[in-house]
């Protein structure tokens, strides 16, 4: 359940190494309408990860949904151009954060 997390933080920091050496900077609306988005992935992701957790096999048909949202964010995070201010770096650590506890949490 959680490789679904895994693969878009590898993608996230794949993307900030690229973008790092990269001169071409864009306003953080890229940005800011990846981490909207990205958010609501990480609020659905939880809901559906603590019904699964309960036994509810429903949930197993919404990782499919959200495998395919997962894929979705890489491929904006991809198109994404310019670096994330300290704002947007202190936001996305704060969702991701968020994911981390609920994962770690006892049911």
């Amino acid at each position: 359940m959680a490789f679904l997390m895994g693969g878009f933080c590898t993608t996230v920091s794949a993307m900030e190494t690229k973008s790092s050496a990269r001169t071409e900077i864009v306003a953080g609306d890229d940005w800011d309408k990846v981490l909207n988005e990205y958010e609501k992935y990480v609020d659905q992701y939880i809901k559906t990860y603590k019904k699964a957790m309960k036994g509810d096999m429903s949930a197993m048909s919404e990782y499919v949904k959200l495998a395919e949202k997962a894929q979705e964010l890489s491929e904006k995070i991809d198109k994404a151009k310019g670096e994330m201010s300290d704002a947007q770096m202190k936001r996305y650590l704060k969702i991701t954060k968020k994911m981390n506890d609920a994962l770690l949490e006892k049911n």
